[in-house]
């Protein structure tokens, strides 16, 4: 057999194993089941006064079920987000002569801060979080609702800021519809956005990403640096057998 025919035949076999390993990883990757969410989740915010510029926002249910709360503030002025459990002191009809100290050192004890190129999102796991009283209701699983599955009561709370030396209380619902679009076999919704803390206790209280997306990334970047591996030792295994030829 011809050198050149030998060449053209190992070259053939490298991009046929390099074709079937990149099909075998699509075609488990296509199957591969994941996770999806029962219900779709709905905020609502209230009728509440704003400082100007300040704007709350809410995640859209036709995008994804699972719902968030977006702050933005491009102000100078800083905007905190408090736990409930510091309404008692900051929320009183007549304030008493510690009031005033209590909201200046609000900082401290904020679990969120929202300043200018710094919004805050807020997924349910920070609105639970803040609201001891609210129940994250919905399912994150890989098995669709059951048909007689009841859907959620709705819940209302309210986020507690401080901007400046003014409190505000801001009202919001959330309610619940079957997720008739639960599909396990797209990609998991993550179930946390990134949220920039006050304080260095208030890291705890940050929204987790969803793994599910960060394992699928490591084995595409493992599969890919075999495949990269592979290629070089053919290369290298065609090399050495050239420079045997060119010796006889």
């Amino acid at each position: 057999m011809k050198p050149h025919w030998v060449r053209v035949r190992l070259i053939g076999m490298l991009l046929l194993l390099m074709g079937g390993a990149l099909a075998g990883a699509r075609l488990v990757n296509a199957s591969e089941p994941r996770m999806d969410y029962w219900f779709i989740e709905t905020l609502t915010i209230g009728e509440v006064e704003l400082p100007g510029g300040v704007a709350i926002r809410v995640s859209a249910p036709t995008v994804q079920p699972r719902g968030y709360l977006t702050l933005e503030n491009p102000t100078e002025s800083l905007l905190y987000v408090l736990s409930l459990s510091y309404k008692n002191v900051l929320v009183m009809e007549t304030p008493d002569p510690n009031w005033k100290a209590r909201v200046n050192g609000a900082h401290e004890v904020a679990s969120y801060l929202v300043a200018p190129n710094q919004p805050a999102y807020l997924s349910m796991d920070a609105l639970t979080d803040l609201d001891r009283n609210l129940a994250d209701r919905n399912v994150l699983t890989f098995d669709p609702p059951p048909a007689s599955k009841a859907i959620p009561d709705a819940q209302s709370s309210e986020l507690l800021l401080v901007y400046g030396e003014q409190v505000i209380e801001v009202p919001f619902t959330i309610t619940y519809a079957l997720n008739i679009n639960f599909d396990n076999g797209s990609q998991a919704y993550p179930d946390g956005m990134a949220n920039t803390p006050s304080t260095d206790d208030a890291s705890a209280t940050a929204t987790q990403q969803a793994e599910a997306p960060a394992t699928r990334v490591a084995w595409n970047n493992t599969l890919v640096i075999g495949l990269a591996g592979l290629a070089g030792l053919f290369v290298i295994g065609w090399l050495v057998w050239r420079g045997l030829a060119l010796r006889k």
